[in-house]
């Protein structure tokens, strides 16, 4: 494999590594072990993976990103094209002192992160970004120091941003979030799923989905769950000769007395209760239609 390397051991630069990854005419295989942590951009080729046992492929364009001490190999085919950068540990914490995204990028950054869903522009400004980085550091330009410095602080953000951040920004909107809750709401009533995962299934965190929907309807998620059991129990009771254990099985409780405790909690008073208040309704109705002449 044709590569530049960049050794920075002498300079007061954060230890970091950058390499142009250029395979024209056989593989190139890569051995992750040592401490530092490693970033690799496929612009163009394939190749494949090895992490904690599992084989993945790379299809480009993608963003590579291994922690420290992580143990991967990699083998780029014949005509792959990229950027690859190593960064101590050290280097990685002084490069990003004093930002306030230090942390979050940090815990972003932590684990594996295998981007492979980017599109050709965000794959040549990455590259662009770790190109700009080795000419500084080759040409010893004035300035260069604090211009390496900022330009792998941008790498790292941009790594970031690709990591966590972008999903996010592409999150659906309120009204679709509110939407696709009360839906999963109808389908799922009788599971009696937490909140937590409505949300999962929603495609948002949980306390965005509280927060989506008391706006939407000035309610929590959970008081709309609780007042759609209450309607189908209503109706159950109302209109079925079925006993409150057999209501409560079809509502998805396995325990009738906790569905009467529930009940009880949700609507002032019991199931049996309702069901008696309804056949006495239900008989005064009879006994005045039997007066009409």
């Amino acid at each position: 494999m044709a590569a530049k390397a960049l050794d920075t051991s002498a300079r007061s630069l954060p230890e970091v590594e950058v390499q142009i990854l250029r395979s024209e005419l056989t593989s190139g295989e890569w051995t992750l072990r040592d401490a530092r942590y490693h970033g690799f951009i496929l612009q163009a080729g394939s190749g494949r993976f090895w992490l904690d046992g599992k084989e993945l492929a790379v299809t480009p364009p993608c963003l590579l990103w291994f922690p420290a001490h992580a143990k991967a190999t990699l083998r780029f085919e014949a005509g792959s094209r990229g950027m690859t950068v190593a960064v101590s540990e050290i280097g990685f914490a002084r490069v990003l002192s004093g930002s306030p995204n230090a942390n979050q990028v940090r815990a972003a950054l932590s684990p594996p992160v295998i981007r492979a869903k980017l599109d050709h522009t965000q794959a040549r400004r990455l590259a662009e970004s770790l190109d700009v980085l080795l000419d500084e550091a080759l040409h010893e330009r004035p300035g260069a120091q604090e211009a390496m410095r900022h330009q792998l602080a941008l790498f790292l953000l941009a790594a970031w941003r690709l990591s966590g951040p972008v999903l996010r920004e592409s999150q659906p909107l309120p009204r679709t979030i509110v939407h696709k809750f009360l839906h999963a709401v109808e389908v799922h009533l009788r599971d009696h799923w937490s909140i937590a995962r409505y949300a999962a299934e929603v495609g948002v965190t949980a306390d965005r989905l509280n927060a989506t929907v008391r706006r939407a309807t000035g309610r929590s998620p959970l008081s709309i769950v609780h007042e759609r059991i209450i309607a189908e129990a209503d109706t159950l009771l109302d209109d079925s000769s079925l006993k409150i254990a057999e209501v409560a099985e079809l509502l998805g409780f396995h325990d009738p007395a906790y569905f009467s405790r529930f009940y009880k909690r949700e609507t002032g008073r019991p199931p049996n209760k309702q069901r008696l208040d309804v056949t006495a309704r239900q008989a005064r109705q009879t006994s005045s239609f039997a007066a009409w002449p």
